[in-house]
Protein backbone atom coordinates (compact mmCIF):
# COMPACT_ATOMS: atom_id res chain seq x y z
CA UNK A 1 0.00 0.00 0.00
CA UNK A 2 1.45 3.38 -0.93
CA UNK A 3 2.49 5.57 1.98
CA UNK A 4 1.77 9.29 2.37
CA UNK A 5 5.43 9.88 1.47
CA UNK A 6 4.99 7.89 -1.75
CA UNK A 7 2.05 10.16 -2.62
CA UNK A 8 4.32 13.22 -2.28
CA UNK A 9 2.95 14.48 1.04
CA UNK A 10 5.56 16.50 2.90
CA UNK A 11 6.57 14.93 6.22
CA UNK A 12 5.91 18.12 8.22
CA UNK A 13 2.45 18.40 6.66
CA UNK A 14 1.76 14.79 7.67
CA UNK A 15 3.08 15.09 11.22
CA UNK A 16 1.61 18.49 12.12
CA UNK A 17 -2.03 17.36 12.49
CA UNK A 18 -1.24 14.05 14.28
CA UNK A 19 -2.45 15.22 17.72
CA UNK A 20 -5.80 16.27 16.24
CA UNK A 21 -6.04 13.12 14.12
CA UNK A 22 -5.42 10.93 17.18
CA UNK A 23 -7.99 12.80 19.28
CA UNK A 24 -10.54 12.48 16.49
CA UNK A 25 -9.80 8.77 16.11
CA UNK A 26 -10.58 8.19 19.79
CA UNK A 27 -13.61 10.47 19.72
CA UNK A 28 -15.09 8.52 16.81
CA UNK A 29 -15.63 5.55 19.11
CA UNK A 30 -14.21 3.10 16.59
CA UNK A 31 -11.36 2.19 18.91
CA UNK A 32 -13.94 0.81 21.34
CA UNK A 33 -14.44 -2.09 18.93
CA UNK A 34 -10.89 -3.29 19.63
CA UNK A 35 -9.95 -5.57 22.52
CA UNK A 36 -7.35 -2.99 23.63
CA UNK A 37 -8.16 0.71 23.31
CA UNK A 38 -5.02 2.63 22.35
CA UNK A 39 -3.93 5.87 23.97
CA UNK A 40 -3.64 9.13 22.05
CA UNK A 41 0.15 8.72 22.11
CA UNK A 42 -0.07 5.20 20.68
CA UNK A 43 -2.34 6.38 17.87
CA UNK A 44 0.03 9.25 17.06
CA UNK A 45 2.91 6.79 16.94
CA UNK A 46 1.02 4.58 14.49
CA UNK A 47 0.24 7.54 12.25
CA UNK A 48 3.90 8.59 12.37
CA UNK A 49 4.98 5.07 11.37
CA UNK A 50 2.58 5.13 8.42
CA UNK A 51 4.43 8.06 6.83
CA UNK A 52 7.58 6.10 6.03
Amino acid sequence: MPTPKAHGIDEDEWLRPLPLMAEQALASGSSGNNPVVPTVDEIQDLYAQIYA
